[in-house]
């Protein structure tokens, strides 16, 4: 294997640079591409959600960013292959790869249904990996790139309501680790980003109560992710506070028993107090409907 140029450190960001974010609508993903606008690259927005991806595209608009959204789905093979087409007709290069699309979904393993499971697993690990494979190509043939893979905290730290998510998002881990050395020798750097919990939509999807889940604020967490691209390291654990806690159970079993046992149950129970509300609602609306059905027939 021919060796090529090492990617660098420098702190200049070249505003020539081509950046892909996928699941770029919402979350993480949005605010990644709000916290690129200093730097004035050429971004391209990818999400399956055209309306709140169009409004992705106008705020980075309003900062005159080049942007190219596509409405498309990672998981889909013909949307891969037009998202990289659409991009070489465009901009002619692809530079940095952020992987960010994901779902997460609180179930216990023995309740989960199929579909879910395989939407958990084709969404966040093999549509990363074939994204990737898709770009690799482009930057080996450039002699450089970035590829920054959105993991979770809980790949360190699994937990039972999150059985399947936290089995992909280790893998993701385990992926960035295994590639890292081979890209390296390209110029590409592989980067791993274990976020622990942010106030992102990502609750709401996953089926959790926010009240009973405390997040941090995203920005801090998206401009770090910016980072990466000028000065790529291997792991990047934020909020700071996970870094101690992440090491600590690395090192302790019994010490990471107990902490997963104590994040688990905080989460069963956030799931447990959605189900409940979502019940409600259901109860609610079906009053309602019986109120306006009664009401319609004493006016007939």
């Amino acid at each position: 294997m021919q060796k090529r140029a090492q990617y660098s450190n420098n702190a200049f960001f070249d505003k020539s640079k081509v950046i892909i974010i996928t699941g770029a609508s919402s979350g993480i993903g949005k605010a990644v591409s709000l916290a690129l606008v200093k730097y004035k690259p050429k971004l391209v927005l990818v999400a399956r959600r055209k309306k709140k991806l169009l409004h992705t595209e106008s705020l980075l608009k309003k900062h005159k960013i080049k942007t190219l959204s596509i409405v498309g789905d990672v998981r889909n093979r013909d949307d891969r292959m037009k998202i990289v087409d659409l991009i070489l007709k465009t901009f002619g290069r692809i530079d940095v790869l952020i992987n960010n699309a994901g779902v997460g979904k609180a179930n216990l393993f023995l309740e989960q249904p199929e579909e879910e499971i395989d939407q958990l697993i084709e969404t966040n690990i093999l549509s990363l990996i074939k994204m990737t494979h898709a770009v690799v190509p482009i930057m080996e043939q450039q002699g450089e790139g970035n590829i920054i893979n959105i993991s979770s905290s809980l790949a360190m730290l699994p937990v039972y309501p999150f059985a399947v998510y936290c089995a992909t998002k280790s893998a993701v881990k385990v992926f960035g680790d295994s590639v890292r050395q081979e890209l390296k020798n390209y110029g590409i750097s592989v980067s791993t980003v274990l976020p622990g919990p942010y106030k992102t939509e990502f609750n709401k999807i996953s089926g959790l109560n926010d009240k009973l889940v405390n997040g941090s604020e995203v920005d801090k967490l998206a401009r770090k992710i910016a980072q990466l691209i000028t000065k790529p390291k291997n792991n990047l654990i934020r909020p700071k506070s996970f870094i101690p806690l992440l090491w600590i159970t690395t090192r302790f079993s019994s010490f990471k028993e107990k902490i997963t046992f104590q994040i688990a149950e905080q989460i069963n129970r956030a799931r447990l107090a959605n189900l409940k509300k979502l019940e409600l609602e259901k109860s609610l609306l079906k009053e309602k409907e019986t109120e306006i059905t009664v009401e319609v027939k004493t006016k007939i």
